[in-house]
């Protein structure tokens, strides 16, 4: 009896999913930011009148940059964002900022990333092929993603 309980209480645990460990990765990429830019100009006429303009508006600026990902079982998370991205007024505590509506799927992480308060970025990580996008007011991010053990990584020096 004590035997079959044992074997019942461990199958319990395999099917229901022991917890499984934190999700830390590393993703290099590359992506455009959008920065805002202006242009002025003037204009005279023979007769003397005379005109004033200026255009506002935004442009794309390529970067390349490395993204962090930590995503723990208790579907929160954080993520150290490109610094392309980051608006001038920001959030954040150490350069990370929190990932909300976090949702683990069979083949794809989705959640948003809260830089301030107006700007909040969709995140996705293709849980099959490795790659990660972000994207906002503040621009785009693509790039592949290698899940990584903090305890045991290699420092290269």
């Amino acid at each position: 009896m004590i035997l079959k309980l044992a074997a019942f209480t461990l199958g319990l645990t395999v099917a229901t999913g022991a917890a499984a460990a934190p999700l830390h990765l590393v993703c290099l990429g590359n992506g455009s930011a959008n920065r805002i830019t202006s242009s002025s100009g003037s204009a005279w006429a023979s007769n003397g009148a005379s005109a004033w303009g200026q255009v506002i508006g935004t442009r794309d600026v390529p970067f390349d940059d490395q993204v962090n990902i930590e995503l723990a079982d208790d579907g929160t998370g954080q993520i150290r964002m490109p610094r392309a991205m980051l608006p001038k007024i920001r959030g954040g505590k150490d350069g990370w900022f929190e990932i909300r509506d976090v949702v683990k799927g069979q083949d794809e992480i989705t959640g948003t990333v809260q830089v301030n308060v107006f700007n909040s970025p969709k995140l996705r990580i293709d849980r099959i092929r490795g790659h990660v996008s972000l994207s906002g007011k503040s621009g785009d991010y693509a790039g592949i993603c290698q899940p990584f053990d903090p305890a045991t990584v290699q420092r290269a020096f």
